[in-house]
């Protein structure tokens, strides 16, 4: 696998919440529009839980590009995993060349 050295869209919390739970449909839409305003329509709504925790909380999440930091730390990553499938290959190459002949 090829690493990718492009900067990603990546999909973040925003650290905002939708809590539209006990409230009339009308405050729903109030809090929704709110949220539109705020994070803009292509935001989306979804579950996520805290650590160690089996409560699901509804938040905010936008598609933003990657900071230098994540790039370059997800750049390492992939070099590491594809330098870790290359030795993997390369070994995997030498057993079948040793047992079949080459």
């Amino acid at each position: 696998m090829a690493v990718y050295r492009e900067r990603k869209m990546i999909r973040a919390h925003t650290g905002s919440d939708v809590d539209i739970k006990w409230g009339t449909l009308k405050d729903a839409l109030e809090k929704i529009q709110d949220l539109i305003a705020e994070y803009g329509e292509d935001a989306e709504i979804d579950t996520y839980q805290e650590r160690y925790s089996d409560t699901e909380y509804l938040g905010v999440y936008v598609h933003r590009p990657e900071t230098d930091e994540e790039m370059k730390r997800r750049i390492a990553e992939e070099e590491k995993w594809d330098a870790q499938q290359a030795r993997r290959d390369r070994e995997e190459f030498e057993r079948l060349k040793a047992k079949f002949g080459g």
